[in-house]
C-alpha cells in the first residue's frame, strides 16, 4: 500500500511540474511577443488586418486564455494550446524565414534587427516546446479523467 501511495505522489508531482511549465511557457512566450512586437513597430513593420487579427487571436489571446481553464479543464487547455502554438509557429516559420518580405529576419540591418531576429527564434523555440509540453498534459489529463483538479494540487 505504501508503494502505491508514492506512485501515486510521483505521478501527481509530474502533472504539476508539467502544468508548472505549462505555465511558465506562456509567460515566457508572451514576454518574449511583446519585445517582438516592440521590434516589429521600431521597425516599422506592421500586419495587415487580417495577420493583425490572427496574431492577436492565436498568438496573444489563446495562449494567455488557457491558463485559467487549466485548473478547471486540462484536456480542454493543454488542446488549445497546443494548436495555438503550432499555428503560432507555422504562422512565425512562413513570415519571418520562408516568405519574402520585410517580416523575413534576412532583410537589411536596423538597429531593432537582432532584436527581431533574436525574439523570431525564440518565439519558435518556445512554440515548440510549448506544443510538446501541452500534448503531454493533455496526454496525462484525459489518462487520468476521473481525477479532480483539487486531487492534483
Amino acid at each position: 500500500m505504501a508503494g502505491r501511495g508514492l506512485s501515486e505522489t510521483t505521478g501527481r508531482e509530474r502533472v504539476n511540474r508539467l502544468e508548472g511549465l505549462f505555465i511558465a511557457l506562456v509567460f515566457a512566450h508572451l514576454i518574449v511577443v511583446l519585445v517582438h512586437t516592440v521590434a516589429h513597430l521600431a521597425l516599422q513593420i506592421l500586419p495587415g488586418p487580417a495577420d493583425t487579427a490572427f496574431i492577436l487571436a492565436v498568438i496573444l489571446i489563446a495562449p494567455v486564455t488557457t491558463l485559467p481553464i487549466l485548473r478547471f479543464n486540462r484536456p480542454l487547455a493543454s488542446g488549445l494550446l497546443a494548436v495555438a502554438m503550432a499555428a503560432a509557429f507555422a504562422y512565425g516559420v512562413q513570415g519571418h524565414f520562408l516568405a519574402p518580405g520585410p517580416d523575413n529576419v534576412s532583410m537589411g540591418p536596423a538597429p531593432w534587427t537582432p532584436v527581431f531576429v533574436a525574439t523570431g527564434a525564440i518565439l519558435g523555440g518556445l512554440e515548440l516546446v510549448s506544443v510538446i509540453v501541452a500534448a503531454a498534459v493533455f496526454r496525462r489529463a484525459v489518462r487520468t479523467p476521473s481525477e479532480s483538479p483539487e486531487q492534483s494540487g
